[in-house]
């Protein structure tokens, strides 16, 4: 077996242009904190699910790796299940309500769209829609019932589209919600892709960004810091985020328990210019 290696697949949809900083930072903290223990890093690019099982099985077999870097968990993922049939280690980044893995990361995306959906109220937004990533995906299932449970609570009308992480999908979307009888006056999207390609659309069919409708962007990048206006975001930091990995991950091969599982800070809004009070 391969002395002192973490294995991370990206999934092409996440490592996208727009997107490349924030996978770049997280990466970096993985790095960072296993060459300090003296463990080195494998990435490697997947374009599908498929793909990504092969690329396990792989590792595995030539036994490539250590430990493996899990994310973005479906319904149904094969993933999990194919790494304990291999005996392979791994850490789950994943959610507060996941159980049975051994090692994870957990974010509580319930609770940090409670937080998003506050701050927006609390700016005067009542027409709140929210363009998700893929259905498939758990982490987008909570996000949006979280989001149609706060709506409800707070007696206000949802407005929600799902998209597949591409610019793309986030111009089709907004233009989707521009047709609506109640045009949203804030759209919060699941990644920072789809929120450029939804300002783009924006700016295009000539809705002022922020005066008309503010923009919200799930995750950072260059792309929203730069972009015109500035994206405002939730403010996940993504070097935390690849230290908790890496520490994760050595500390399941040291058999260390009390570090295997970590719990992220709930992230805030970093206000930027695509984000006005309204009302």
């Amino acid at each position: 077996m391969a002395a002192g290696t973490i294995g991370m697949p990206v999934p092409r949809s996440m490592w996208s242009a727009s997107s490349e900083q924030f996978h770049t930072l997280v990466l970096r903290g993985v790095e960072e904190t296993a060459v300090a223990e003296g463990y080195s890093v494998l990435s490697a690019v997947v374009d599908t699910l498929e793909a990504e099982i092969a690329l396990i099985r792989r590792w595995a077999h030539q036994r490539l790796v250590d430990v493996v870097i899990l994310k973005d968990l479906r319904r149904d993922d094969p993933r999990p299940r194919l790494l304990r049939e291999l005996r392979m280690p791994f850490v789950l980044v994943g959610d507060v309500r996941q159980t049975g893995a051994e090692a994870a990361v957990l974010t509580d995306n319930s609770r940090s769209m409670h937080v998003l959906l506050e701050e927006l109220l609390a700016l005067g937004h009542h027409r709140i829609a929210h363009v998700g990533g893929p259905g498939e995906l758990l982490h987008s299932q909570w996000r949006l019932g979280a989001y149609v449970d706060f709506m409800a609570d707070h007696a206000l009308a949802p407005s929600y589209l799902e998209g597949d992480y591409g610019t793309a999908s986030g111009e089709r979307c907004v233009r989707a919600l521009l047709a609506l009888e109640e045009v949203p006056t804030v759209i919060v999207f699941d990644n920072d892709a789809m929120a450029i390609g939804g300002a783009d659309a924006l700016h295009r069919l000539g809705v002022d960004v922020p005066g008309d409708i503010s923009v919200v962007s799930w995750d950072d990048s260059l792309s929203c810091q730069t972009y015109d206006p500035p994206l405002a975001v939730l403010g996940h930091r993504a070097p935390q985020l690849g230290t908790e990995l890496g520490t994760a991950a050595i500390a399941l091969l040291a058999g260390d328990p009390e570090a295997m599982r970590r719990v992220a800070e709930i992230p805030r809004i970093v206000p930027r210019g695509s984000l006005a009070a309204t009302g």
